[in-house]
């Protein structure tokens, strides 16, 4: 992830496709609605408790099971494994993000991917049992942690310790296995019904830290401008993408948000810069300790705003035409 830094004196700055995109993105519920029946619920559990022991290993927190990226990197391994490609973008172009985000999900995610082709007589060579395919699940997943530096972003992604949640994806389409781990950082609720199209002057965003101690850090609405297809032949030659990525079109420093610690409630407004048509993408850090953020300027004395010393948690994509 790209680090920004922004200063001011008493003034103020891993490799991985999708059903067709909704009009408006899918409610926000969906992330804590009741478990709908999964086959495949437990397999999931199993690869988040390998995921779980490897952080535990390796001096890092667990991570909990998340169902809704769960069901955004099913869709992008369906894609994948039918269309026999592996890329972080789909073949509408959009990135992890995106589609997490237009699905209903508000928080930061970032996205491990696998894919296997198995070549065989057998029409259909590769098990799909619950049982049958966890083992090739975890194979993917070894596989992962197994990699060497520098070429270890999916290890480093696995042992995040600001990770606090991983939805775990994958689908078999004759011999292609593809599989998915979308980490998340959960740190805040956002509380405003964002609209798919960008507002014109302005964006409200009010919301709830989550995590004791920890605070809004930094705001960023970020220009990615348009959002091309791509070809099988071009997806199957992409590796890493940068998060975030666009160039920042506005942003808002700590000393501009309101934040009541006893209630953990922040408000602020984010302004909405004129750059163009295409997609724009919203992002939030937070910080800990709270009562080292400077939310008020002090005359004479420099503040400084880093995001390298935040925590990205949230998020929203929006469009313009």
């Amino acid at each position: 992830m790209s680090n920004f830094l922004f200063s001011s004196a008493a003034k103020s700055g891993g490799l991985s496709q999708e059903a067709p995109e909704p009009e408006q993105p899918a409610a926000n519920s969906a992330v804590e609605s009741p478990q709908v029946d999964d086959p495949y619920y437990q397999t999931r559990l199993a690869l988040v408790a390998r995921i779980n022991r490897d952080r535990t290993a390796n001096g890092v927190g667990p991570v909990e099971f998340d169902r809704l990226s769960s069901q955004v990197g099913d869709q992008h391994c369906q894609e994948m494994a039918a269309r026999k490609f592996l890329s972080h973008w789909n073949q509408r172009g959009l990135l992890p993000y995106h589609r997490y985000h237009l699905a209903g999900g508000r928080d930061y995610a970032m996205e491990n991917a696998s894919r296997v082709t198995i070549y065989s007589v057998d029409p259909s060579p590769i098990p799909t049992q619950p049982e049958e395919i966890l083992p090739q699940l975890l194979d993917a997943h070894q596989r992962m942690m197994d990699e060497k530096p520098p070429l270890d972003g999916h290890r480093r992604n696995i042992l995040d310790p600001y990770h606090t949640h991983a939805g775990i994806g994958f689908a078999v389409v004759g011999g292609d296995l593809a599989m998915t781990q979308m980490f998340v950082n959960r740190y805040v609720r956002l509380q405003e019904a964002f609209p798919w199209e960008l507002p014109r002057r302005s964006i409200e965003v009010r919301g709830e830290v989550l995590k004791k101690d920890f605070g809004p850090y930094y705001c960023a609405l970020f220009y990615e401008g348009t959002i091309e297809p791509r070809t099988v032949e071009q997806l199957n030659r992409t590796y890493a993408y940068t998060d975030p990525s666009g160039q920042p079109c506005s942003t808002v420093s700590p000393w501009q948000m309101s934040f009541d610690r006893g209630r953990a409630r922040f408000r602020f407004t984010v302004p909405v810069g004129n750059c163009g048509p295409g997609y724009y993408r919203m992002m939030l850090w937070v910080r800990s300790p709270a009562n080292s953020i400077p939310y008020q300027l002090v005359p004479g004395v420099a503040a400084r705003v880093d995001t390298k010393n935040g925590i990205g948690c949230a998020g929203w994509v929006f469009r313009k035409v």
